[in-house]
């Protein structure tokens, strides 16, 4: 690579696939003699700097009324617009008027909505040598601005404070810009008398002429130096930089031209068609047309002049494509192709294909695209007026010069509807709608869109079929007694701000304000291409993944009581993040969630600060600190000890003896603490609990010890759950208590006397108090004994036969382990024959 070439010359001259020599397809472009006059002329007597995007384009009839009667009132009348109306032709809705809006009258008063806050400017004196300010592009923390006449660079390190720190003087318009590595290419659509930056405009007739895209070395990003130049068919008025998937070092250069002419030295109809440029990034030396793509055959014609339908627009004759909009991570390109809409499959790059084509009767001219993040739907752009006419006002309906916003679903595009900016302009107002780019919302599709003198508008396309406005910033005319051309050329919105490159004024800076915007405003992306689309993510919303351990944090306090809600800084050192990095603090465990994030200081430092929730527990609380740039790659962690308010528990017995089967102990257990004492105490017999979740009232929680207790002596206790997190549990010590076995009686019912053949039959019954006693009894007749089982404290027990005698009738009662044993009084049994 060569970086000898002082700026603003060229030392190497570009090679030449298609002179004349080496391809007899000649083709040119119509050389746009008046405005490269007019350009010159404002330039040498320092006046604004005109621009005319696409000064061939041709006005369809509507345009004639937009100077009608009413046009130059500061509102529109309600009958005027009708919302719900369908556009003709396509049968779809459209954006209207505000009826309410009141135009900005005063030229130069700025007005914007609340989200939309501009907090710096650099004028169009700041950078003297541009003309006609065009499209932006970036790489860390620069941003690069074509012109007609070069290009600018500015510092944005500080986006509230841009500097200018390098303006390159090297005339061709229209400065369509793109970076890979460290180079940027820049496109010519001017006939010029060779690709030196010196070299004068020539007519498209010359065989000398030269056009197509300059390459400039910025591995000094402040002092561009110009390497190699690309002559192409005709011209290059927008370039795309689509990435080689498989080799890093190369990218393709999609260019776009259509500005044919039959006197043109090269670009002759029919054109119709991409040319592809190679590049290898580390030898831009070796750039050159890689192939020529041709869009359109005799089986899909291109638009012609008889293909426009009656009462539509007054569309383009498609020659070639205004504008290539790539998302290389999707395979898809959308191409605005003049009186053509299509989109191409780029999945491998060197073959597009094209997989659907387009067409709209209220188009006057396909101009650009772009893509939703989830390639969902597209947005086409209609430069009607070729973005030098007035033609926000009455009179020139919504649904001409507006975006039609198409679903994507496979290849298939399906129109939903219209947008256009409802804030009609004045009549010396160029307007209509240009380039812009995706914001980066989480959600949400919302584009920002320049509009020439319309201003910057925030669009709202998440529901295609009904867009709207949800933001803008505006200013009044440049002139309210002549159309003078300015305003944004683009806008767009990159880490954090959105950038407007405005033709006449210079450079704007912008914040988008509020919390629906909080993902854009984070959002980093180190270079940016207007033409090339990237999925947008939002990686730092995904909880960090920790492995080993980690670099630890200071954080203070390093303690904390539980349920007191401290604040807690954590801080680090310089050099830790980078500037203006976004570092976010995290919670861990399975519920792990964001808990405050700021953005680095110059050095790398940062300090963060956050309430502690009052509901933590108590002990070890660990967090995770992370950096948006290196993410998981590089984590950093702190921890608060949480101390819990100890209590103390102590359990009073009302007795030391109970009976089983009553309930005469009372048991209260006594919770003491610093504070309010919220929660609830379980009893417990040993290991077994009689009693849980008793809320504590007034310090105190108090339950009768269960008439079920077991006999013999109990060991009682008494431990304290918190409701919060502020109080620890505590246990008392045992308090012993006896219960004793209730006491049994046992009674028999039997016939005293009973003969020889009657079996002898003994009814038993045994009461222990409140409880109803179980087990065996038994029961003896003389030297007989039959046991039974009490049933609800009876049982019967029948003999065998017995002979004749007088015999003694006994019954025990053994008890059980909570019962007490009992026998019953001696009676005579008489047996006779």
């Amino acid at each position: 690579m060569s970086g000898a070439a002082r700026r603003g010359s060229v030392m190497v001259q570009s090679p030449c696939p298609l002179c004349e020599e080496e391809n007899p397809v000649t083709h040119r472009r119509l050389l746009r003699s008046s405005l490269v006059v007019l350009a010159t002329t404002t330039l040498s007597l320092g006046l604004l700097s005109p621009a005319m995007a696409d000064p061939g384009i041709p006005e369809p009839t509507e345009l004639s009324k937009r100077l009608g009667e009413g046009s130059n009132a500061t509102r529109v009348a309600p009958e005027d617009e009708a919302p719900g109306n369908l556009a003709p032709g396509t049968k779809v809705p459209y954006v209207p008027f505000d009826v309410n809006y009141e135009r900005i009258t005063e030229v130069d008063k700025e007005e914007s909505t609340a989200n939309l806050q501009k907090v710096a400017s650099l004028p169009a004196a700041s950078t003297p040598g541009m003309a006609t300010r065009s499209n932006l592009a970036f790489k860390g923390d620069y941003v690069y601005q074509g012109s007609y006449n070069g290009l600018a660079v500015y510092d944005v390190s500080n986006p509230e404070e841009p500097k200018v720190v390098r303006e390159v003087i090297c005339p061709g318009y229209q400065g369509d810009l793109s970076i890979a590595g460290d180079l940027l290419f820049f496109s010519v659509d001017q006939p010029r008398n060779g690709n030196e930056c010196g070299a004068p405009s020539v007519p498209a007739s010359s065989p000398d002429a030269w056009e197509g895209i300059r390459i400039y070395d910025i591995s000094d990003q402040e002092n561009p130096q110009y390497v190699n130049a690309v002559k192409t068919r005709c011209g290059s008025h927008t370039h795309t930089l689509v990435p080689n998937k498989d080799d890093a070092n190369k990218v393709y250069l999609y260019n776009g031209s259509y500005d044919t002419s039959t006197s043109a030295a090269y670009c002759k109809n029919p054109h119709e068609q991409i040319e592809i440029i190679e590049v290898e990034l580390d030898d831009p030396s070796t750039a050159a047309i890689a192939k020529e793509v041709k869009l359109w055959d005799a089986e899909n014609p291109a638009l012609t002049a008889a293909d426009r339908p009656n009462g539509g627009a007054n569309t383009s004759v498609t020659t070639g494509c205004h504008d290539l909009t790539a998302y290389p991570e999707k395979g898809l390109l959308a191409a605005a192709c003049m009186g053509d809409g299509l989109l191409l499959d780029i999945s491998d790059p060197l073959n597009p294909a094209v997989t659907e084509r387009v067409r709209d009767e209220n188009y006057a001219f396909w101009h650009t695209a772009q893509f939703n993040n989830a390639a969902t739907s597209v947005i086409f752009q209609d430069e009607l007026g070729g973005g030098s006419s007035a033609t926000c006002v009455p009179g020139t309906p919504q649904y001409r010069g507006a975006n039609a916003i198409f679903d994507l679903a496979g290849n298939d595009l399906t129109l939903k509807s219209y947008y256009k900016i409802p804030r009609r302009q004045a009549t010396t107002e160029n307007c209509v709608g240009h380039e812009g780019n995706i914001v980066q919302v989480d959600g949400k599709d919302v584009l920002v869109q320049a509009w020439y003198q319309g201003g910057a508008s925030l669009i709202d396309f998440s529901n295609t079929s009904k867009p709207k406005e949800i933001g803008y910033f505006d200013r009044g005319p440049i002139s309210n007694t002549s159309l003078v051309t300015g305003g944004y050329w683009a806008v767009y919105s990159h880490n954090g701000y959105l950038y407007g490159s405005e033709i006449a004024r210079g450079l704007d800076v912008f914040k988008l304000v509020g919390d629906e915007f909080a993902d854009a405003n984070r959002h980093r992306q180190d270079v940016r291409n207007p033409a090339t689309q990237q999925v947008i993510s939002w990686p730092w919303k995904t909880a960090p993944q920790v492995s080993g351990e980690l670099e630890t944090l200071e954080a203070t306090p390093a303690s904390t009581t539980a349920g007191q809600g401290a604040e807690i800084t954590v801080t680090a050192p310089a050099g830790t993040f980078g500037k203006g990095e976004y570092v976010e603090i995290w919670s861990t465990g399975d519920d792990a969630e964001a808990i405050v994030n700021g953005q680095a200081a110059a050095d790398g430092s940062i300090q963060l600060s956050f309430q502690q929730a009052d509901d933590v527990a108590p002990g070890t609380v660990s967090y995770v600190v992370r950096g948006d740039t290196k993410l998981d790659a590089k984590l950093y962690g702190f921890s608060v000890e949480v101390e819990g308010v100890a209590t103390t528990t102590t359990l009073k017995a009302s007795s030391t003896k109970q009976t089983y089967g009553t309930s005469s102990i009372t048991l209260t257990a006594t919770v003491a603490a610093e504070g309010e004492i919220d929660g609830t105490v379980t009893f417990k017999d040993g290991s077994t609990v009689i009693a849980k979740g008793v809320q504590v009232q007034d310090g105190t929680a108090t339950i009768k010890l269960p008439a079920d207790t077991r006999a013999g002596t109990r060991s009682l206790t008494a431990e304290f759950v918190p409701s919060g997190t502020q109080l620890l549990g505590s246990s008392s010590a045992a308090t012993k208590v006896t219960v004793a076995k209730v006491a049994s009686k046992v009674s028999r019912k039997f016939t005293s006397t009973i003969k020889t053949s009657t079996k002898p039959k003994v009814s038993v019954t045994v009461t222990a108090g409140n409880v109803t006693p179980t087990g065996d009894v038994t029961v003896r007749i003389g030297s007989k004994s039959l046991t039974g089982s009490l049933v609800k404290g009876k049982v019967s027990v029948t003999f065998p036969k017995l002979k004749k005698g007088t015999y003694t009738v006994r019954v025990f009662y053994p008890g059980t382990g909570n019962i007490g044993s009992s026998k019953s009084t001696n009676a005579t049994l008489k047996v006779v024959k």
